[in-house]
């Protein structure tokens, strides 16, 4: 997890497990990692800023949240 997170206190392996499980040893030319990243991506983008910041985030920085969760999972 990246100092970021951490200073946060935004759990993101949660994050990665709920709206994408599961960890996966081959990427093709980044297609998994890359879907796995737009999943996360659309799940936290539909939350409420309310919902957003109950779990510790900020719609600003999604994206980076997303790819870190895609990250996680992909050294898991």
């Amino acid at each position: 997890m990246t100092a970021v997170a951490a200073r946060q206190g935004v759990d993101i392996r949660a994050i990665a497990n709920a709206f994408a499980p599961g960890a996966f040893r081959v990427d093709p030319l980044g297609l998994v990692s890359g879907f796995k990243a737009y999943l996360i991506y659309s799940a936290l983008a539909a939350k409420s800023d309310a919902e957003l910041a109950a779990m510790g985030l900020k719609r600003e920085t999604l994206g980076r949240t997303a790819m870190e969760a895609v990250n996680i999972l992909r050294a898991a």
